[in-house]
């Protein structure tokens, strides 16, 4: 192989490393790494000192067998995954950041509750116990016994108290026989401490359902 062919694999491999550095899906990430590795692996074959590099080469080598495993791991736990049509409707909505691996894992930290009118999930001024997601269901929120808010279907309760690791903010009661999907709230954070990628798609979530709760407030006349 030619010098300047060796160079311009040099200069691919280390390319595709900073490629991968910038992507933000986890399987392309690793994929761009194990062609940055063979890419190496080239290089340090025909190095062009004349011998090949066993070294640098052969850690290449383990670098491509363990990115090439997580991704067989990755789709393998993929087709594992079995979502009801209640939770694919909320993945492919309130959740639609997530993808079907890590959504499975938020839902098997969770339950299901189903609850009668008038029962209270969270109350001012105290720290809720859980997290809640409205999957079918209507809520009043008050704040020093004023109706600020009537969120309903594909939103979270308690999510201010759960992100700033506070008190709620104000009390919610349901108006309707209600669905909800429940997170223990100190189970979630140590699920979350041990998932930071999970952390960062729920946060999203909450993130995008404030924002929609803001824009839906009524304006002050």
């Amino acid at each position: 192989m030619s010098i300047h062919l060796v160079s311009f694999v040099g200069h691919l491999a280390f390319f595709l490393t900073a490629l991968s550095f910038v992507v933000k899906d986890i399987v392309a990430l690793r994929i761009l790494a194990i062609f940055s590795s063979f890419a190496a692996i080239l290089y340090n074959y025909f190095h062009p000192m004349g011998s090949p590099d066993w070294l640098p080469l052969s850690w290449c080598f383990v670098f491509a067998l363990i990115n090439i495993w997580r991704v067989f791991q990755i789709y393998t736990e993929k087709y594992k995954v079995s979502l009801s049509d209640i939770e694919l409707e909320m993945l492919d909505t309130s959740f639609s950041n997530f993808n079907p691996v890590e959504f499975a894992k938020l839902m098997r930290s969770s339950h299901w509750e189903s609850v009668d009118i008038n029962t209270t999930l969270t109350k001012e001024n105290e720290v809720p116990e859980k997290l809640y997601f409205v999957q079918n269901g209507s809520i009043l929120v008050t704040r020093e016994n004023n109706e600020i808010a009537r969120p309903s279907d594909g939103t979270f309760i308690g999510e201010m108290s759960f992100i700033n690791n506070s008190s709620a903010s104000a009390t919610t009661i349901t108006l309707t026989p209600t669905r909800l999907v429940a997170w223990d709230r100190l189970a979630l954070e140590k699920l979350l401490s041990r998932n930071p990628t999970l952390n960062i798609l729920l946060k999203h979530s909450i993130s995008v359902d404030l924002t929609k709760k803001i824009k839906d407030q009524p304006k002050p006349v």
